[in-house]
């Protein structure tokens, strides 16, 4: 089951795993597997709100709970 207050995936994408911060788990230890999967979020986050999912208040609060659990 989805954690309260999740987003939904995209259709067509396999949800990622989510490390207990809140952001997708990386493959590995690295920055830059965590910088993929942020930027990753971030543009899912966007293409919601293109298609309508997310109001603009919604985006902008989903965005920065995710800026600020990296």
């Amino acid at each position: 089951a989805a954690a309260p207050g999740a987003l939904p995936p995209l259709p067509g994408s396999a949800p990622a795993p989510v490390a207990p911060g809140g952001l997708p788990e990386a493959a590995g230890d690295g920055g830059e597997d965590r910088a993929d999967a942020l930027l990753r979020r971030l543009r899912e986050l966007g293409e919601l709100r293109r298609r309508g999912v997310l109001t603009a208040a919604e985006f902008t609060t989903a965005k920065r709970a995710v800026l600020r659990d990296r």
